[in-house]
């Protein structure tokens, strides 16, 4: 629970998620009780896609996932074979196999696609065969860092788009500069937001999950006021309760 400074450092602060809420959410926990206002405009929507696999699953020793929509998107369609090990990005990916009744053999530190790459070199045989199982713009890092040693196939399982529209409560708060901070979650986010709204901000004020997601920001010309150095819903809470503290201090 926050201290009293915490508290009246973050009471009444309107803070704007621009992720799809997710069961638990981290994020919206802390700051609650730090006395914040959260508000949810989710700025993506995720689509399953329906493809086809390029081989049998039981051809594979390794299925890999970077996130919570490409497990539920597969195993939505998919049984894992019996030989199949499955490694996920981290400890909050991991957790969505519980609801297919499934356990991962590796699960990584959590941080950045790029780390979960080098992290893989140490875990998958050379020679062993590797499905990626993805978001359709998800970039081909793990892909590159072990195609030397291994044979990988890759499979875009889902989509990211722009709502249909956004939550009217959230867009009043944003065009009369109403809200404190906006929460960006993936590059997909930023880039729908500064389409919907580059007209209607002049100064943007948002705090990023990741260093991915703040290069995003910083390519439209949006400089976060910090970054999550844990890329995760609860580093994200952290950082956010951090850079409130130190407001004015």
């Amino acid at each position: 629970m926050a201290d009293r400074q915490t508290d009246h450092k973050i009471q009444d602060k309107r803070i704007i998620c621009t992720y799809p809420q997710p069961e638990p959410d981290e994020f919206s926990v802390r700051l609650e009780q730090a006395g914040a206002n959260v508000h949810f405009m989710p700025a993506i929507e995720i689509r399953p896609i329906t493809g086809q696999l390029p081989k049998q699953l039981s051809d594979y020793n390794w299925l890999v996932f970077t996130s919570k929509n490409g497990i539920r998107s597969f195993f939505n369609q998919y049984q894992p074979a019996a030989n199949n090990k499955i490694a996920v990005l981290g400890e909050a990916t991991g957790h969505e196999l519980n609801n297919f009744n499934l356990k991962a053999s590796y699960t990584g530190t959590g941080r950045t696609g790029e780390d979960f790459a080098h992290e893989l070199k140490d875990v998958i045989l050379p020679g062993e065969s590797v499905l990626l199982v993805l978001g359709e713009l998800a970039p081909d890092t793990i892909l590159h860092q072990l195609q030397a040693t291994n044979s990988v196939d890759r499979i875009n399982i889902y989509q990211t788009v722009a709502p249909d529209h956004f939550d009217p409560e959230c867009v009043q708060l944003i065009e009369s500069d109403s809200y404190d901070l906006m929460m960006i979650s993936s590059p997909s986010a930023i880039k729908n937001l500064y389409l919907a709204f580059r007209a209607k901000i002049s100064q943007w004020r948002v705090i990023s999950i990741g260093k991915t997601t703040t290069a995003a920001c910083r390519n439209l010309g949006i400089e976060p006021l910090a970054t999550a150095k844990d890329s995760s819903y609860k580093g994200l809470a952290e950082t956010t309760i951090e850079y409130l503290q130190h407001q004015n201090s």
